[in-house]
């Protein structure tokens, strides 16, 4: 957000804490708090009480503008014209009584009007309003790439603050739009998981014969637009470290034809691992989640109000890229990326600055591709993805969206569904 909104978002959550600060106190002891701001004590402790209930509850809807004006304008107007009445009200409806509500009003007022004028005549997503989530015809990667690649951080790199208490909210809404939303570009939003990451272009390859279809088969090559994440607060060595690489396969190598890229996810270790290297680990379409609660709230609750099996990310997305309608379509069940033998470990605290790609031979990191079924025990590989360019900016954390497919049970399979095996490679 810009420098605008981030005051506006600070004054707002100030008025906000004021609020509680003086309600919480006036609803159990109100003549209490009157004296301890030098108030005269009031004659209804009742009402008083009351008022300062109806102070508590009016702030909660200020919440939503606070932490995101643009999203949520209609709250981050009221939690500022909500101030003017109050001044109005203590200095000349009822002067001299209880002066010390309305210099706190008349404070906040001074700041919060002219910040939320800058703010919304700085609104970012102005020029790109955030469109019906089903107007989608597909993307061009160049154009893709430019959003991803654009708004590069400086150092120290920032930190992006992902799902909270404040947020939490939201985080329903996010898990079922990403089901349905197919977009490759949004206006800025905010990543609730996977907040910090690192995007990079590069090459899709399968050089192995296989029985799958689409860009599962054998010579095909195409362009990839993938992002490298951390779910959770966790981004440093020591940490335990969620991996994710979410990416999109484009059935060209033209990067100005428009088309509809594969989307496909993939993770680790949902609850996370400590690892010294963000490399050590393998990453899959159906990783377990572990006993970590918070991780087991939103796989197992959260995310099973929108999906029916929230942690299996079917790849037909890619099995179905350049088969002509009505074809026969054949996917593997799971997907896995694990970084080629003989990549080097890199040592780095923080994982974007492991991932950097000058610090890999040719500038490039390479990620094999490895697909089973459920009922098979071994892993075979099929190719590799050539990651050879990388940006770490709010272009990537901020606007670069990966559609995540809804689940289409197999029946007969279902049975069979679990989380990935050890990793054997055949």
């Amino acid at each position: 957000m810009n420098k605008y909104a981030v005051w506006f978002r600070r004054i707002v959550w100030l008025g906000v804490i004021q609020d509680w600060a003086i309600g919480l106190p006036a609803i159990f002891a109100p003549n209490w708090l009157l004296e301890l701001l030098h108030q005269r004590p009031t004659q209804d402790p009742v009402w008083t009480s009351f008022a300062g209930l109806l102070v508590v509850l009016l702030s909660l809807f200020y919440i939503p503008g606070a932490n995101d004006p643009y999203r949520y304008t209609p709250n981050a107007v009221l939690a500022t014209l909500s101030r003017p009445p109050g001044v109005l009200f203590f200095f000349f409806l009822y002067p001299n009584i209880y002066p010390a509500f309305g210099i706190i009003d008349s404070v906040l007022c001074l700041f919060q009007i002219p910040l939320l004028i800058l703010t919304m005549l700085n609104n970012p997503q102005a020029s790109t309003p955030d469109n019906d989530v089903f107007e989608y015809d597909g993307s061009t990667y160049k154009e893709v790439k430019e959003v991803g690649f654009s708004e590069p951080y400086g150092e120290p790199l920032p930190y992006q603050q992902g799902v909270g208490l404040t947020t939490f909210v939201q985080l329903f809404n996010d898990a079922a739009r990403n089901l349905f939303d197919r977009r490759d570009i949004r206006p800025h939003y905010d990543k609730l998981i996977h907040a910090n990451g690192v995007c990079y272009s590069g090459l899709w390859k399968i050089t192995e014969d296989s029985p799958y279809t689409g860009y599962f088969t054998k010579g095909s090559e195409g362009l990839v637009f993938a992002r490298l994440s951390v779910a959770g607060a966790g981004i440093k060595r020591g940490d335990r470290r969620a991996l994710g690489l979410a990416g999109k396969v484009y059935p060209t190598l033209n990067p100005h034809e428009k088309v509809k890229p594969g989307n496909f996810v993939t993770v680790d270790y949902l609850t996370g691992i400590k690892t010294k290297h963000i490399t050590d680990t393998e990453l899959t379409n159906f990783p377990d989640v572990g006993p970590d609660i918070g991780a087991k709230l939103v796989n197992r609750v959260i995310f099973r109000l929108v999906d029916k099996r929230p942690g299996f990310r079917q790849v037909f997305p890619i099995s179905t890229l350049g088969v002509e309608p009505g074809s026969k379509v054949i996917t593997p069940d799971l997907f896995m990326l694990r970084v080629a033998e003989g990549t080097p470990k890199i040592d780095a605290e923080d994982f974007r600055d492991e991932l950097r790609l000058e610090k890999y031979p040719n500038n490039t990191l390479v990620y094999t591709i490895n697909v089973k079924n459920f009922d098979e025990k071994e892993w075979t590989q099929l190719g590799v993805i050539e990651l050879n360019d990388y940006a770490i900016c709010e272009g990537c954390d901020k606007r670069i969206h990966f559609w995540i497919p809804r689940d289409i049970p197999v029946p007969k399979r279902d049975s069979l569904a679990r989380p990935s095996d050890p990793v054997v490679i055949k």
